[in-house]
């Protein structure tokens, strides 16, 4: 996503760290244009902002859905989800965090079968060549994926910092 002013502003649907940039630039343009409270005329200003996957993702919402920044907003947070690649103990924390606050926020955090399957589409690169290793109780339950996360791939050693 570019952000180097209103003209710039783009959503190309990546991810959810992209999702949430391009939802608080919009939100700070509409407030500068007073437009803040106007779903509708957010709403096309984002129409013409998207690009690539987030277009085509678009192009398939119904036209209410297409029509109100407050609805189109709910459904890209839906959407556009964590993505977790495998490459180090710090990425594995920020990934279950943000999984536990997705299920928490749908009221799913005690349903460890819809956190694991929602988990389940955000494996990328090297990660989803790991995830599917592991044997279908650990992949299905979110308890024990949590637990498979983090012995895969652990925290990074605090290096020593010299005495003085």
């Amino acid at each position: 996503m570019s952000t180097n002013g209103p003209d710039h502003i783009e959503f190309q649907g990546k991810d959810l760290k992209e999702c949430e940039r391009f939802i608080a630039a919009v939100n700070k343009h509409a407030h500068a244009e007073g437009k803040f409270w106007d779903n509708q005329w957010i709403a096309e200003f984002v129409a013409i902002r998207l690009t690539g996957d987030a277009l085509i993702w678009w192009s398939l919402l119904d036209e209410e859905t297409q029509g109100s920044w407050r609805l189109l907003r709910q459904a890209m947070i839906s959407r556009f989800r964590p993505l977790f690649y495998g490459k180090s103990g710090s990425e594995a924390e920020d990934f279950v965090s943000q999984i536990r606050q997705r299920a928490l926020h749908v009221g799913k955090l005690n349903d460890p079968r819809w956190t694991a399957e929602f988990a389940s589409g955000c494996f990328m690169g090297s990660a989803i060549r790991w995830y599917t290793s592991l044997e279908s109780g650990v992949r299905n339950d979110w308890d024990s994926l949590q637990q498979a996360i983090f012995a895969q791939y652990p925290p990074e050693l605090e290096q020593d910092l010299p005495s003085m």
